[in-house]
């Protein structure tokens, strides 16, 4: 993996995208205001449930970990069912937007990168191809941006990157870093052994200060002795299913002593098929336009997200949004902040 330099098209569909997604799509905006009332109304039932979770939560406990995403899993149906219902009442404009997010959305969909036993030169196309897409499309300046409310004024501020892949986000933020001069302290965590291994050694080619760990997200209680001020996990959300998207934002917020921020693709048609067009059009490599097509049928909204975080103990500071140009946003800053 590389840094890229963007080429003049990269920079005019970087400009072209952002002018024509300055703002949500019909649906997103169509959907959203009852996309909220669902998720008020499914937490006023689970949260009493939840919240008892917490002190099982706090001590590690797996059965607790493993109630919260059964109760993630049901809430977020119930909420999708609760958008459908109402928007078949509010009138037959409603019904076809959410008809058409139904018929657009694809969960269980599967991409080349899900596959362990994809071929190491074919993982490290699609990566190399990924890198490109987010050099030109801006995707870890807007990411780093999120990040500045978080960030140490008196120090290096400590982040852990979770669900990293090859660290792309990690390693970005390290050039950013070290262009503008700021303090930071990454650790790029994952599973995947293999792909940390990519992440590693492009570390080593630019001498960027970023470290490398398989770690588990469900579970940051080994970091203990660690001390982390924010945590993030980027384009990644889409790969979990909803209850592993709660448990990992509850551990996440457990590890962070400033706050976390969450950044994926939002679903959308505009978005799928703006993304679709322009990565057939420009790389030349099937599975990455194949597994670009799957990702923007799999993407959450902001408000599933937020009904996904707030669902735990911490939910009361969260913040969902949408973020131009197609991006869901999560983020909780601690109150006091350390």
């Amino acid at each position: 993996m590389t840094s890229y330099r963007p080429s003049d098209v990269d920079r005019w569909w970087r400009a072209t995208a952002h002018r024509v997604a300055a703002r949500p799509g019909a649906v997103t905006r169509g959907l959203g205001a009852l996309r909220s009332r669902a998720v008020s109304q499914v937490l006023a039932e689970v949260r009493p449930q939840t919240g008892a979770l917490a002190a099982g939560l706090a001590a590690g406990e797996e059965g607790a970990r493993a109630e919260l995403a059964a109760a993630a899993e049901s809430a977020l149906a119930a909420m999708r069912a609760a958008v459908r219902r109402e928007a078949r009442r509010a009138g037959p404009g409603k019904a076809t937007l959410a008809g058409l997010d139904r018929l657009w959305s694809r969960p269980d969909a599967r991409e080349h990168m899900d596959d362990p036993g994809l071929d190491p030169g074919r993982r490290s196309r699609i990566l190399a191809a990924l890198d490109h897409f987010n050099a030109a499309l801006g995707s870890y300046e807007i990411f780093v941006d999120l990040l500045r409310p978080l960030l140490r004024q008196g120090g290096p501020t400590r982040i852990l990157d979770l669900a990293s892949g090859h660290g792309g986000f990690a390693l970005a933020a390290a050039r950013v870093a070290r262009a503008e001069g700021l303090a930071l302290a990454i650790t790029a965590s994952d599973l995947r052994r293999e792909y940390l291994d990519l992440g590693e050694a492009a570390a080593r080619r630019e001498e960027l200060p970023v470290r490398f760990r398989v770690q588990d997200a469900r579970d940051l209680s080994g970091l203990a002795a660690e001390r982390f001020d924010v945590v993030t996990s980027t384009q990644s959300l889409h790969h979990l299913p909803p209850g592993l998207v709660a448990v990992t934002f509850e551990a996440a917020v457990r590890a962070a002593a400033r706050g976390v921020v969450f950044v994926d693709g939002c679903r959308s048609l505009r978005t799928g098929f703006g993304l679709g067009l322009f990565n057939s059009l420009r790389y030349r490599h099937g599975a990455f336009v194949h597994d670009t097509w799957v990702s923007a049928r799999r993407f959450y909204v902001p408000e599933e997200l937020e009904l996904l975080a707030r669902i735990g103990p911490w939910g009361d500071g969260v913040e969902a949004r949408w973020a131009a140009p197609g991006f869901c946003v999560l983020r909780l800053r601690r109150q006091r902040a350390a």
